[in-house]
């Protein structure tokens, strides 16, 4: 048998439900995976919470570590007691999950790095990545504003800004944690209320050449007007709801531009997500990025690590051992 998560309805983190299923065999373009960590994500709780749709009953999670135990066709990438990661199979809170081979990327076996330690790396590291090097192309001098910096993705993205030269100001939801996100090199850092001050203060009034939003509506006016002419505002999360459609009219008046990226764009084949993820594993192992090995639940505790990542009070990580 299989142990899973599943919900059979949409709601807080009480629907979520523990469950003994059978485990079928892969399919020919599938490996079987022992599943050795479970990554809990905010795109987790949108599907629990019913803002992005899933067909119910449903299984949960998108992303995990394991061991291929399995595999349905013959691969010359790919062999049974390889490591390996995905971040994109529903699912994933599970024991053993059958995932698509084009969607599996190998570890090093000779990875210094524990898989508590590979996680925060994995769809966070990869999305802080694109983030910095693709969706908007920074340059030395900028000014870019973080929103939530102090969270998986925002403190790893800080800390890739910072590397290529960009003044960046970080956003938090409270001061302990704007004074974490000025620790991992923010050079300016306070809480939403301070988004004026802050900006006028590292700009001298003429606003951030790049907005890094994973808030969402809350935020999106604040962070929208304190972008410069010419600005790039990337939204790439919505943890406090969905921005709705507004009058494109609005980016006239400063030339500006928004994007809408997502890591699947950016990880769409096996030498990308290779690319980015060996370079984020290079640099934590060369002591330029910094952060918590992930905070790890027991399956039996899955509630508890959704209510800590709805509480964006944690700065790292969460993970579900399905084995504890």
């Amino acid at each position: 048998m299989n142990k899973i998560i599943k919900i059979q309805a949409t709601g807080n983190s009480d629907v979520l439900q523990l469950s003994d299923e059978s485990f079928s065999s892969p399919g020919k373009d599938q490996a079987s995976v022992r599943v050795i960590l479970a990554g809990v994500n905010f795109i987790d709780v949108y599907h629990r919470r019913g803002q992005y749709e899933l067909p119910l009953p449903s299984r949960l999670g998108l992303e995990g570590i394991g061991e291929i135990i399995e595999i349905g066709a013959e691969n010359i990438d790919l062999k049974i007691g390889d490591t390996v990661f995905w971040t994109s199979t529903l699912g994933s809170y599970s024991q053993y999950i059958n995932v698509p081979i084009d969607q599996l990327t190998r570890i090093d076996s000779k990875t210094k790095l524990n898989p508590d330690q590979i996680l925060p790396l994995l769809l966070q590291g990869m999305t802080a990545h694109y983030l910095a090097n693709s969706a908007y192309l920074v340059n030395k001098g900028d000014t870019a504003l973080v929103t939530a910096a102090a969270g998986g993705v925002g403190q790893l993205l800080v800390q890739l800004l910072k590397a290529k030269g960009v003044k960046v100001v970080a956003l938090a939801s409270s001061i302990e944690r704007a004074n974490y996100a000025k620790n991992v090199g923010a050079d300016f850092a306070g809480t939403y209320q301070d988004i004026a001050d802050l900006v006028n203060e590292a700009t001298s009034g003429t606003g951030v050449n790049v907005v890094y939003d994973s808030v969402g509506i809350d935020v999106f006016d604040y962070c929208l007007n304190s972008l410069a002419w010419k600005g790039m505002y990337v939204l790439y999360g919505a943890a406090s709801g969905a921005v709705p459609p507004f009058d494109l009219m609005r980016l006239n008046a400063k030339s500006l531009s928004i994007r809408r990226p997502s890591l699947g764009a950016y990880t769409q084949n096996h030498a990308e997500r290779f690319s980015r993820f060996n370079e984020m594993v290079e640099l934590t192992l060369a002591g330029k990025l910094k952060f918590p090995a992930a905070k790890v639940f027991p399956f039996s505790q899955a509630k508890q690590a959704h209510d800590l990542i709805e509480s964006r009070t944690y700065s790292g990580k969460i993970a579900l051992d399905p084995w504890l």
